[in-house]
């Protein structure tokens, strides 16, 4: 009895061991997949614009402007061959990560002072491999179009477009998850991760816009400065030159949480620092 008693402690601490080894290695696992995800965020997914193409993972991405639709043309470069990948892009911009494609995709209808009105408007992925596409969201209504401008994966950066190419109104984020949609009614032009969150700029209107930070959703806005024309971040640093209408300006940084915000130079005629 004494005998069968100690296989069967044996027995139970070789299986509890194996079961603590199992469980460290699936956390372990698990770990590493989370931080991976985590530290590929908006870098993950790159623009791409009428103006600029793009390379991701060897293939070249470029649009080409069809004036007979009003609509653009995406293509797809590599090893010296091209094709089309898509042509009823409605985007100035668009976003890829070699995987999926983000686009917007509208009917024209007429042009205006502050850029084109679409109708029938939908947020579409565009899946790379088997070059089908899904409508994430339909949009009511007439309207400007929606260029994109950056993607984690989880969520989408967007604003209507204008006559000023980068400069984009009514920046939006997205949910691609439960395609759900939350305008800020800001401008905007660029995002950048910077820690756990979001930096906008505006910087592509000629006079300059807001810069401010967001939590990834879009929650939680904090202003930094109302007009800048010019945003770099360095280091432990926020940098923006800050602009009047009269064109004073004056170079100034902040925290990276966008406190502790400091002149660097006085006020002055012409583009500072």
């Amino acid at each position: 009895m004494k005998n069968k008693r100690n296989q069967g402690n044996r027995l139970l601490t070789i299986c509890m061991v194996l079961l603590l080894a199992f469980s460290m290695l699936f956390t372990a696992v698990g770990t590493t997949e989370n931080v991976q995800a985590a530290s590929n965020g908006l870098s993950a997914y790159k623009k791409i614009t009428f103006y600029k193409s793009g390379k991701v993972n060897g293939t070249i991405y470029s649009m080409k402007y069809n004036d007979r639709t009003n609509r653009y043309i995406v293509y797809a470069s590599k090893n010296g061959k091209k094709k089309v990948l898509l042509n009823s892009c409605s985007s100035g911009s668009i976003v890829t990560n070699g995987k999926y494609l983000y686009y917007e995709s509208a009917a024209f209808l007429r042009s205006g002072s502050f850029g084109g009105t679409y109708k029938n408007r939908k947020l579409v992925q565009y899946n790379l491999k088997t070059r089908k596409n899904k409508v994430l969201i339909s949009f009511r209504g007439e309207g400007p179009a929606d260029s994109i401008i950056g993607c984690d994966g989880t969520y989408l950066y967007m604003g209507y477009q204008t006559q000023y190419g980068d400069g984009l109104g009514n920046f939006a984020v997205v949910n691609l998850k439960k395609r759900q949609i939350k305008r800020l009614g800001k401008d905007c032009s660029t995002v950048q991760s910077v820690k756990n969150k979001v930096l906008v700029t505006a910087v592509g209107f000629p006079h300059g816009g807001p810069v401010y930070l967001i939590n990834r959703d879009g929650s939680k806005c904090k202003i930094i400065s109302d007009r800048a024309i010019k945003v770099s971040v360095k280091g432990n640093y926020i940098y923006y030159t800050e602009a009047t209408y009269d064109w004073k300006t004056r170079k100034c940084r902040c925290d990276l949480n966008g406190n502790n915000k400091k002149a660097l130079t006085a006020w002055s005629r012409g583009i500072a620092g």
